[in-house]
């Protein structure tokens, strides 16, 4: 089995083997190109057919795993083992958010990887808020207003929502300026939201929902983020949920909205 860096002519494979898992990141050929780009992208090659591939993403100085899939037709025969192995070289920093394939957390367990906490995807009524203002902006200002707010570079994620359709930013404000920034995805999806430190999460997620019209919103939270609760009593539901698992405890901040996929 070979290891080697995904190309153009991978793609359709990536495609087939997303799809055959019920992904439907791996076939789409804008995410492929985004994190073979600003991140790491390998393939498992047996003969002349794509076994399985991976993707990792380095943010704020530790190396997301985004992505990690197997032809089903080969599970069983090592090939996670093999991608995980090749894009973990070493003993640095690393996360994921795993699946419910019982398969997974064995996997991610061995290469250093302990669950911390669930991921969970939610949607409800986006309510009112008479917490700090909310207006919608273009994605890239949103981005760039991020790495202001955080001190973390997350602009080349925000290019590749914005080649989304319908996909803007949002900010949030206080008495002083901007205290967080969002993705919105579409009418009903917020995608990303990032609180700078020091201010109250909670309060800048009901402002930031108060830009959809839509009756009905999706997002998804870490289980100990301050706004689950409120959200669960507000007639919010659990939709599904993955599991947060990492090689250090906190090594992400628990009171933040994450994207889908990208962190």
């Amino acid at each position: 089995m070979e290891i080697r860096p995904a190309g153009d002519g991978d793609v359709a494979e990536i495609a087939r083997i997303a799809t055959a898992n019920g992904d439907g990141d791996g076939a789409n050929p804008r995410y492929v190109a985004h994190l073979r780009g600003n991140g790491g992208f390998l393939v498992a090659v047996t003969g002349d057919e794509v076994a399985g591939y991976c993707a990792t993403r380095r943010i704020a100085g530790v190396t997301m795993l985004c992505d990690l899939f197997v032809d089903p037709a080969r599970h069983g025969r090592g090939v996670g083992r093999s991608l995980l192995e090749a894009a973990f070289p070493n003993s640095g920093a690393r996360f994921t958010f795993a699946s419910q394939d019982p398969r997974a957390m064995p996997l991610y367990l061995r290469h250093g990887m302990r669950p911390r906490w669930p991921l969970l995807y939610l949607s409800g009524p986006p309510g009112q808020s008479a917490e700090p203002s909310a207006r919608r902006v273009d994605v890239l200002d949103a981005g760039a207003a991020e790495s202001l707010l955080t001190g973390v570079n997350r602009t080349a994620d925000y290019a590749y929502w914005a080649l989304t359709p319908g996909t803007t930013g949002v900010l949030v404000y206080d008495d002083d300026g901007a205290v967080a920034a969002a993705g919105v995805a579409g009418p009903d999806n917020l995608i990303h939201l990032t609180t700078a430190g020091g201010h109250d999460p909670a309060a800048t997620l009901r402002s930031a929902l108060t830009v959809f019209d839509a009756p009905t919103v999706r997002l998804c939270l870490p289980g100990p983020h301050p706004a689950v609760e409120e959200l669960l009593r507000a007639h919010w539901r659990i939709d599904t949920y993955d599991h947060h698992m990492s090689s250090i405890a906190d090594i992400i901040s628990s009171d933040r909205v994450l994207s889908p996929s990208l962190a």
